[in-house]
């Protein structure tokens, strides 16, 4: 019996760590397609890391929040031309400005280190041969467009 109690709690913490994914607020446009709206640009953050797995990392686009990032996973989507400011919160905030041109892609590689208290994030634009190999190991976002929270991130 005292060896099925670790057991048991082992088998809770892996269910529960794997099941994990990224957050999606805005909408997540068809990967079968480089871009699924050619007036606009697509973007992806990329978080190809175990580091602090557990916690959700704020993105946001211009002051919108997106979504939020887990361990293996990615965001994905588009937006109108112009130029843009991408955040990531965590322990500090970090940002990439962004000059977004209709139909091309973006890839933005979320770099995560442990924090004092929290993870600590820098963002990085990456190419695209790049960002392929990240891709792999990444699983796509679970869409809650009915969460969005009203707010951008980086207080």
């Amino acid at each position: 019996m005292r060896l099925l109690a670790p057991l048991f709690a082992g088998c809770c913490i892996l269910l529960l760590t794997g099941c994990l994914s990224a957050k999606q607020y805005a909408a997540f446009p068809d990967q079968a397609k480089r871009v699924e709206d050619p007036a606009k640009g697509r973007i992806y953050v990329l978080r190809p890391s175990r580091i602090n797995g557990l916690e959700f990392i704020p993105i946001s686009d211009g002051g919108k929040v997106i979504g939020q990032t887990t361990r293996w996973s990615y965001l994905c989507w588009e937006r109108e031309p112009g130029e843009t400011m991408i955040t990531s919160s965590a322990e500090g905030v970090s940002q990439v400005a962004l000059t977004v041109c209709p139909d091309n892609v973006y890839y933005i590689f979320q770099h995560m280190c442990l924090g004092w208290l929290r993870s600590r994030t820098e963002l990085e634009l990456i190419n695209q041969e790049k960002a392929g190999e990240m891709m792999k190991k990444c699983k796509p976002p679970k869409l809650e467009p009915q969460n969005a929270p009203p707010s951008a991130v980086g207080h």
